[in-house]
C-alpha cells in the first residue's frame, strides 16, 4: 500500500508502556577535546541530580568523537574513511545503574 500511513510499513516505532511525559529536558554540549578524566568528572556531576526526586528519573551522557579521530581498539585502523562511527552512551538511572551502549565502524575492532 502506498497510503503512507503507519499501519503500512513493515516496521513502525512507538512509545512502550509505560512511560512517562515530562515538561522539561536539558541539553548540554561540550565540544573539543575532552580527556577521559573530565568525563568520569562530568558522570560523577550528572549523578547529583538525583538528589532531589523531582529532578530526574535517569539521565544520559554521550560522548562522539571525530570521524577522523585516532581513537582504536585493539590493533586495528580506525576506520574513519568507511563512516568514522567512535562513541560510547551511558544511560544512568536514580538507583545508579546503568546501561553503556557502544558503537564503532565498520573497520574497526570491538571495544574490549
Amino acid at each position: 500500500s502506498r497510503d503512507n500511513k503507519s499501519s503500512s510499513f513493515l516496521s513502525t516505532y512507538c512509545c512502550p508502556q509505560p512511560n512517562t511525559m515530562v515538561e522539561k529536558a536539558f541539553l548540554c554540549t561540550i565540544t573539543g577535546f575532552i580527556i577521559p578524566e573530565k568525563i568520569i568528572q562530568l558522570l560523577e556531576q550528572l549523578c547529583c541530580y538525583f538528589g532531589e526526586p523531582k529532578l530526574a528519573y535517569w539521565l544520559t551522557l554521550t560522548v562522539h568523537g571525530f570521524a577522523d579521530s585516532p581513537v582504536s581498539w585493539r590493533e586495528s585502523e580506525h576506520g574513519f574513511h568507511k563512516g568514522g562511527e567512535n562513541l560510547y552512551n551511558f544511560v544512568i538511572f536514580r538507583n545508579l545503574d546503568y546501561w553503556l551502549q557502544m558503537a564503532v565502524g565498520t573497520n574497526d575492532d570491538c571495544p574490549p
